[in-house]
This record gives structure tokens, sequence and C-alpha cells, in this order.
């Protein structure tokens, strides 16, 4: 028996619960749709990608920076109410938790968090460049894993630098509501 599902609604309600109204719910939001596009670009479940995306940091705070936690603690607070593997996914979106999975959702959702931290440090125009040139080196600072957490998931699962450009370019900014 799979798990019964989150609704968008519950999803976002939970986001301004334990986010409220600050930049990191603006994140969360700005993943999900990311997550939708990937999904869409993917034949895979654009929904569940979605939520899985609104939903990876909703522990953020509650963590408290113990960021061996986070993720884990919020699919812990969502179990049962996602399938396992949009849980593993969430727990394994932040490499300090030591929790890894491989799977096309859970990598896709570490590039997905990743370009939107791109996106908010380096700005939207700046990293839309990097990924048409292929030069996301040029963009990451001190953050130089996110080439390979973004060029190499992307690569991996047949997504090109062009077409993550190509579906930046036409999402909103991450404002806060």
């Amino acid at each position: 028996m799979s798990a019964a599902r989150l609704s968008l609604a519950e999803a976002e309600q939970l986001v301004a619960e334990r986010l409220g109204v600050s930049p990191r719910a603006a994140h969360s939001r700005f993943v999900g749709r990311l997550m939708q596009q990937l999904a869409g670009e993917l034949g895979a479940d654009a929904g569940l990608w979605q939520l899985v995306g609104l939903l990876h940091d909703l522990d953020y705070f509650a963590v408290d920076g113990d960021w061996n936690r986070h993720g884990v603690l919020t699919a812990a607070w969502l179990a049962g109410r996602l399938p396992d593997e949009a849980l593993a996914a969430i727990a394994a979106h932040d490499h300090r938790t030591g929790v890894r999975s491989s799977t096309q959702l859970a990598e896709l959702l570490r590039l997905a968090d990743g370009l939107a931290v791109l996106d908010e440090t380096a700005g939207r125009e700046t990293t839309v460049a990097a990924l048409i040139g292929e030069a996301l080196e040029t963009v990451t600072g001190s953050r130089m894993f996110l080439v390979d957490i973004i060029g190499g998931a992307a690569a991996r699962h047949g997504v090109t630098l062009a077409t993550l450009a190509g579906i930046l370019a036409t999402l909103p900014r991450q404002e806060q509501r």
C-alpha cells in the first residue's frame, strides 16, 4: 500500500507554518517550481517532484544549525504522507547528513537545490550565462562542489545545461511572498 500523498495546499500550509515568510520559504517554493519543470522534461511525476522540492527544507529552522539532521528530520515528519522514494530524496538532499540516495528524484533534488542557491547568490543572468557557456565553475565561488552536483546530475540524467538555463530563465525570481 502506498503512502497517502499530501496535497499541494497542505504542503504550502506546512511551509507557511514551519518557514513563515522567510527567504528559506521563498527558496523552497522556487526549488518546488524547478523540480516540477525538471519532472516535465524527464517524464516524471511533476506533482510529486514539486512537493519534494517545496518540502525539502521544512526543518531548516528546527535543526538550528545541526546540518547532520537537515532533511532527515523533515523526512521523519512526513513519513506516511509521501512515498518512500520522496522521503529518501529529502533525507539525502544535504551531503552533511551522510544519507545517500542515487535515484533520479534524489539527484535532481540536489541539482535543483544547488541551482536555486546559484540563482540567488550569483544572480539570474550570470547563472543562465554560465549554464549556456557550460562554465558553472565561474559562478560557484567557494562552493565548487555545486559543479558536480548540478553538472554531474544533469549529465547522468540526460538534462543539458542549456535546458537548465532555459528552465531557470522562465521561472519567477526567488522572492518572499
